[in-house]
């Protein structure tokens, strides 16, 4: 992607992820009917034609996504070397995504508390989320040497995901230990390469 696109891309997700803060701060203060686009809008400072370029309805702007699309995270396993197994190829595609994670996860307090008090939004959050994001990921690292089924391939997926969380986890966490974000990873992985 040239710098200008990547720029301009970054600067679009860089705002939703404000106005989405934005809107749940209001939603947390105001409730739910009280979350109005224009009071999003305004405490977000931005127009509420801006809001809809980046959310249809509001609660699309309460719920949590992620940094990534099913396209890209399928374009990252197959830009691997073809003979690098699964756990491999996983163990690199989280290390790269690993940023994402931490970006994800800031102002994660004021979303759950949100989610425990109105949990048709956790619901939302949730719908079918793990399936479509993840089954283009698990086609193709179906693909690599040594992974055997359908259900390897998942399972290399979503414990690869929890090995990663679990490292942004601790990393963020005030009682964890001060390691660098990389070296939690590298021990989850390790973890995982060993059977836990």
């Amino acid at each position: 992607m040239p710098q200008g696109k990547d720029r301009r891309a970054r600067r679009r997700a860089e705002r939703r992820h404000a106005i989405r803060m934005a809107a749940v701060r209001v939603a947390l203060e105001r409730g739910l009917d009280g979350a109005t686009v224009e009071a999003i809008s305004e405490a977000a400072g931005v127009s509420q034609r801006t809001f809809f370029n980046y959310f249809p309805v509001k609660e699309d702007a309460l719920t949590v996504e992620p940094g990534w699309s099913p396209e890209e995270l399928r374009e990252l396993v197959a830009a691997r070397p073809p003979e690098e197994g699964g756990l491999v190829v996983m163990r690199a595609v989280m290390g790269g995504l690993a940023r994402r994670f931490v970006d994800m996860f800031e102002g994660m307090e004021l979303v759950r508390e949100l989610h425990r008090r109105h949990p048709e939004l956790a619901a939302r959050s949730r719908q079918g989320a793990e399936d479509q994001m993840l089954a283009p990921m698990m086609d193709e690292i179906r693909t690599r040497p040594g992974v055997r089924s359908r259900l390897h391939a998942r399972l290399l997926v979503v414990a690869s995901f929890g090995a990663a969380l679990s490292a942004v986890h601790e990393a963020m966490s005030p009682e964890g230990p001060a390691l660098p974000l990389d070296t939690l990873l590298d021990e989850a992985f390790d973890l995982l390469a060993t059977g836990l």
